[in-house]
């Protein structure tokens, strides 16, 4: 579990984020940065590890546009895992007519890998919203998962093998009145 924290300063602000003995924080200002900074020291035996980079799997670069958040180790890690790094690209996650439900005809999947399956893409929608109506869409079959469910999910494996590097830009803004 992790908190969050905002403080405002006239018109500016630092987060601070708390995961278990671990503190990120990110203010609108070098001085901010700094005060905070010592002001942790002073109460808390803590190193300053410098720029954040990677955290709890997602890979944080700082750009001049903004802050870019992707997985691209992970899906890497991911396809490996699965045996589908070498799988054919799509160009879409899931096919526009496709129609999932409860087929009983179908032959039947094992849940356990089904289910590492679905919990791995759920994982990546942290950076990946492309895929989240598709992944969502698999994930109400986990129950009893057939072979036309799992064909989907692999479709959604194929898809991410052309897009590792997609991610979320958060852009850079000027703040107003500083």
């Amino acid at each position: 579990m992790w908190t969050l924290f905002c403080k405002n300063y006239e018109s500016q602000f630092i987060l601070v984020l708390v995961y278990v003995d671990d503190v990120i924080f990110g203010p609108t200002n070098e001085i901010l940065c700094e005060d905070f900074a010592k002001l942790m020291q002073t109460k808390f035996e803590m190193s300053m590890m410098g720029e954040l980079k990677f955290f709890l799997g997602l890979q944080i670069k700082q750009t001049p546009q903004g802050i870019y958040i992707h997985q691209t180790k992970y899906v890497e890690e991911l396809l490996k895992k699965f045996n589908m790094s070498d799988a054919k690209e799509m160009k879409t996650p899931m096919h526009p007519t496709t129609h999932l439900g409860l087929d009983k005809e179908s032959t039947k999947v094992n849940e356990t890998q089904y289910r590492a399956m679905i919990g791995s893409l759920f994982y990546l929608i942290a950076s990946r919203l492309d895929i989240l109506f598709s992944v969502c869409l698999c994930d109400r079959y986990q129950k009893k998962p057939r072979e036309d469910h799992l064909t989907v999910v692999k479709r959604i494996f194929r898809y991410v093998i052309r897009t590792p590097n997609l991610g979320l830009l958060f852009k850079r803004r000027e703040i107003l009145g500083s």
